[in-house]
């Protein structure tokens, strides 16, 4: 049997759709989230009571589903968010029907979550600017435009905290004052840009990319114009790039952001996580 998980908040989620995936896939049982956080409960309720649970909605119920304990039963995703960073990361694109005949298949591979105190995530976890950023969007603005909420943020983050402090990052005996930091687990970063072309979510390890403390007014424009050309890949001056298998740790006044969502830490030490079997 098959359980799937909607976000009915989700941008892209649609009622009528979600009958024609049920009816495509036969002997199901749909579970709605009605707060945030309700993927982890509904998940731990279920969980080894269905050979597939299925999430339908974005990155972010997705990353509710992996904080559950899954027992035996195996995650697919369905897209219907804002970004779907993991659906592009998988099929190529968010493509429901290349989600749906991949649950139809029912092959899985084992992924890696990262695990930040105690807590999973299985995309990133960004620290500084793209957290300050997330902490800024407008969620009625995210529900009517997407992913231009997402760039209207990041233009008032820079606006707002050109006098922000650094933070530090500890990482491979190192230690970096920076202004942003992206710890990796997947290739995709941000919708379909290439944080990483050497890691993905099927390896135990991370991409860390740090941009290095500098004058936020004049590094964060060349800091976002390295990563979303991806020239930080390639020896790109003040930026950073490491590939570990952690542990890495996180001081100072930073904000944060996991798969897209904001999390409340004021320190943060992150390492590989739990497994868990993956529909591809």
């Amino acid at each position: 049997m098959i359980a799937i998980i909607a976000n009915p908040n989700a941008l892209r989620f649609s009622s009528e759709k979600l009958k024609r995936i049920a009816n495509q896939l036969g002997n199901v049982d749909i579970f709605f989230t009605q707060k945030a956080k309700n993927g982890t409960d509904i998940a731990n309720k279920i969980a080894g009571s269905y050979e597939i649970i299925a999430t339908y909605g974005g990155d972010g119920i997705i990353n509710e589903v992996i904080n559950a304990d899954l027992n035996s039963s195996k995650l697919a995703i369905i897209p219907a968010g804002t970004t779907n960073v993991l659906a592009i990361e998988l099929f190529g694109k968010a493509s429901a029907s290349k989600a749906i005949q991949a649950i139809k298949r029912g092959k899985a591979k084992t992924a890696y979550t990262g695990k930040i105190n105690n807590t999973y995530f299985i995309l990133m976890a960004g620290f500084g600017f793209d957290a300050e950023s997330v902490h800024n969007v407008n969620p009625k603005l995210k529900r009517i435009s997407g992913k231009f909420a997402y760039f209207s943020a990041g233009v008032v983050s820079y606006l707002k905290n050109l006098k922000r402090d650094c933070f530090e990052i500890e990482i491979e005996n190192k230690r970096i004052e920076a202004v942003w930091a992206i710890v990796s687990k997947a290739k995709k970063y941000a919708g379909n840009y290439t944080i990483s072309a050497k890691i993905d979510i099927f390896k135990p390890l991370f991409d860390v990319v740090i941009c290095r403390c500098a004058n936020r007014g004049l590094s964060l424009p060349y800091y976002n114009l390295a990563i979303f050309s991806g020239l930080h890949r390639f020896n790109t001056p003040f930026v950073e790039h490491i590939i570990t298998e952690g542990p890495i740790k996180v001081k100072g006044n930073f904000k944060t952001q996991i798969d897209g969502d904001e999390f409340l830490t004021k320190s943060a030490e992150i390492s590989i996580g739990k497994q868990i079997k993956l529909i591809t």
